[in-house]
């Protein structure tokens, strides 16, 4: 699965899924808490995983690796 089509309606895409990720009161996550509390919305880690790169090819999150936290972008 990954963007709607023929096939794939758009509840089952990921461009849906990305609200899952999209956080309005948090400035930054880790990682870890991110997939702790957001995982079960996904089928499993690849599809949560595509998800987070749509949103940092969309520039809505950047990843700081020295810290291991992702920042959301207004």
């Amino acid at each position: 699965m990954s963007f709607p089509s023929k096939f794939t309606s758009f509840d089952n895409s990921i461009l849906a899924k990305i609200s899952f990720l999209i956080l309005e009161e948090v400035e930054v996550i880790s990682l870890s808490d991110l997939i702790h509390d957001r995982l079960d919305k996904f089928e499993d880690i690849s599809e949560f995983m595509l998800a987070l790169d749509v949103l940092f090819v969309l520039g809505k999150i950047e990843l700081e690796e020295d810290e291991g936290v992702i920042r959301y972008v207004n």
